[in-house]
């Protein structure tokens, strides 16, 4: 994408992955072939690959940079993690880290990571494997979530939960991100510093997405930021940036 710019506040993003993912009928089942057929003329090639009728889809963080901070929004899938339930994802070797660092951002630069729910997809390079072990890949961030989508994750139930959606990310991608001490649980109306995020209506996690809006000058101090609200948690983010971002 072409970086955004809001006064002194820009927003960019780094591409995990991108190209047909899934088919119209799990993401729309009300469609119908001839439905789509009759929309080809925008949505190909796009949004809808010709040759394998899926959906083009996006894995993708946000970069959203002001004079103080660096925020990333949701990271993808991640390296070397095991997901069974997703074969292209299973042990992933992810280019994210390559593409940040490409866009100019190192993971000790990141100041905040949001994680605007708590699926798989969005999730995966909150960690990092090194020398064996899974330490928070942003050393310097502080990691918010919704605390409604962390203790709907957290009950016994969802860490059982081995589907496409979880498959164990809530163990290897959150709890040691909170295990160390750099997360945050916010709620509703919590601000970076000048950038807000605030729920949006449809869902199918229990769950937190957000859109993010940029609006007052950047206010001295470290926590202020991001209000979130439920919302339907998608294999991919795919969303185009306006005025208000909206991430999914």
């Amino acid at each position: 994408m072409t970086p955004l710019h809001l006064g002194d506040i820009s927003v960019s993003r780094a591409v995990e992955a991108e190209g047909p993912s899934f088919f119209p009928s799990f993401l729309l089942p009300d469609s119908s072939e001839e439905a789509l057929a009759g929309e080809a003329d925008w949505l190909v090639p796009r949004h809808l690959d010709a040759a394998s009728g899926r959906f083009v889809m996006s894995l993708h963080s946000y970069i959203i940079r002001s004079p103080r901070h660096t925020v990333l929004v949701d990271t993808c899938v991640g390296s070397d993690k095991a997901r069974p339930s997703t074969k292209p994802w299973h042990h992933m070797q992810s280019p994210l880290l390559e593409r940040l660092a490409a866009a100019g951002v190192a993971p000790e630069a990141v100041d905040f990571v949001l994680c605007t729910h708590l699926h798989v997809d969005h999730v995966g390079w909150n960690t990092r494997l090194v020398n064996g072990r899974w330490v928070p890949t942003f050393p310097n961030a502080r990691y918010l979530f919704h605390e409604a989508e962390y203790a709907h994750w957290e009950s016994a139930e969802a860490v059982a939960d081995r589907s496409g959606g979880q498959d164990g990310c809530f163990a290897d991608s959150v709890l040691l991100v909170m295990e160390a001490g750099q997360a945050l649980l916010v709620r509703d109306g919590h601000q970076i510093a000048s950038i807000t995020t605030r729920g949006a209506a449809a869902r199918s996690s229990p769950a937190t997405s957000c859109t993010t809006r940029c609006n007052a000058p950047i206010r001295n101090g470290t926590a202020a930021s991001a209000s979130m609200r439920r919302s339907p948690a998608p294999p991919a983010s795919a969303s185009s940036p306006s005025t208000r971002i909206r991430t999914r």
